[in-house]
């Protein structure tokens, strides 16, 4: 059996082989992702079979099911397409605004309550903008990560009351200076976001956007007002029990917050279309969901996996304490939160390990900012989060059509190493630092 370092070092090199395969003979990387689980974690490693199998994270995969198919019914039956002609139509004049349009609206719904998850609403229609007016999907995709983590943590969207929990439990264990620290984090977001958006805007060409030549849209038809209506109604089911409990804090509020998610809107809101007979079910279960990226996702997943349950997680943090200077600290957490959160999930995996390593080098006595810190670890996780691998990068690739998602998934790995970069730099010359 091989130690915890080896099994570390195995699954890196692993990884790269992995890419190097998918790149060459354009295969599924996911599945040669579940064999190399098997055979570190397994054969090489303490797991037994079975429990390299549970690896796989149902989690992820019931979203993008989901999710995918109850928007499949609006793009099936054009409503996303008649939404996107919409945007199109009001800024044709102004054609450079048509990718800004899209950060926008991701910044909106996800500060109106819904958090981070906006990105399930905007991504869809963005991509069908992106093909109207012809300018990059990468594009589509930064915007709408960055613009929905602009906002998704203000102390009334869904991320503000979760990143106080996330907080607490780190160590910060009074109520006050946790729920202080997580709404400075949600403010301090937004011009961080937005200085990201205009570098990545103009690194896309997203100026070169087409002027495009269109008529007035026709009036929606009845199936689309019926899909809006539903998508609208799934909208504010997910956002309301969030924001009454914010305001309304009481054992039913909690109840409802605790008990609606986007999820179980999706599941109920693709119901009512199938009842409503607003798209062709067996279509939108073989062309809208997204079964090869959900294999790709899920395998690579249970790759690293193996890696975090060796340790790979404590190594780093340990590793952070010893060799960087408090003026480098936020640097740093921004680099290897970035860099794990290319894996795993950020809010599952990535913040419960690394806060607890801030508040511990707050405690000894760092001169480093501790809002700085936390903000630089948050903010970077969430935009490597883009990856294809983990949760937000897998929502918003199963929202892109098969042709835009074939070209689309491994510029999504670049752009989150381009955003990595640029995070790291802005903490760097001391930008997270700017906001306490």
């Amino acid at each position: 059996m091989l130690s915890n370092s080896a099994i570390m070092i195995l699954v890196m090199v692993a990884i790269v082989i992995t890419v190097l395969i998918g790149v060459k003979f354009d295969n599924n990387i996911g599945l040669i992702g579940i064999a190399f689980a098997f055979l570190i974690g397994s054969w090489l490693g303490p797991a037994t079979i079975y429990e390299v199998i549970a690896y796989w994270p149902v989690n992820i995969m019931f979203i993008l099911l989901v999710t995918s198919v109850f928007f499949g019914y609006a793009s099936n039956n054009g409503t996303l397409s008649a939404l996107a002609d919409r945007i199109v139509y009001v800024t044709k004049g102004i054609p450079w605004f048509t990718p800004i349009s899209v950060f926008l609206t991701a910044f909106i719904i996800s500060g109106i309550g819904v958090g981070v998850w906006g990105i399930v609403f905007v991504a869809p229609i963005g991509f069908a903008i992106a093909k109207k007016a012809k300018f990059d999907p990468i594009l589509v995709v930064i915007a709408t990560n960055v613009g929905a983590l602009a906002t998704g943590g203000l102390p009334w969207a869904a991320g503000g009351p979760t990143n106080i929990g996330l907080i607490q439990n780190a160590g910060w264990a009074n109520p006050e200076e946790a729920t202080s620290l997580a709404y400075r984090f949600g403010f301090a977001s937004i011009p961080c976001c937005i200085v990201a958006f205009i570098i990545c805007y103009f690194l896309c060409r997203g100026f070169k956007a087409q002027p495009v030549t269109m008529d007035k849209p026709a009036p929606f038809n009845k199936k689309q007002k019926q899909t809006l209506a539903i998508l609208l109604i799934v909208l504010v089911a997910n956002m309301l029990p969030l924001i009454l409990n914010l305001i309304f804090a009481n054992s039913v509020t909690a109840f409802l917050a605790s008990h609606i998610n986007i999820q179980v809107c999706s599941v109920f809101g693709a119901i009512a279309c199938m009842m409503l007979k607003l798209g062709d079910e067996k279509e939108i279960l073989a062309k809208n969901v997204p079964w090869y990226a959900m294999v790709l996702i899920c395998g690579v997943s249970m790759l690293m996996t193996v890696a975090v349950k060796a340790g790979i997680a404590d190594v780093i943090g340990t590793w952070l304490n010893s060799n960087f200077p408090a003026w480098a600290l936020p640097a740093a957490f921004a680099l290897f939160g970035g860099i794990l959160s290319f894996f795993c999930s950020a809010l599952s995996v990535v913040y419960p390990l690394m806060l607890p390593m801030i508040y511990g080098l707050t405690q000894s006595g760092t001169s480093a900012s501790t809002l700085a810190m936390i903000t630089a670890l948050i903010i970077t996780a969430c935009y490597t989060g883009m990856c294809p691998f983990s949760q937000n990068g897998a929502l918003m690739l199963s929202s892109a059509d098969a042709e835009t998602r074939q070209g689309l998934m491994y510029r999504m790995i670049v752009w989150s190493v381009v955003l990595l970069a640029i995070s790291v730099i802005y903490a760097l010359v001391g930008g997270y630092g700017i906001w306490g």
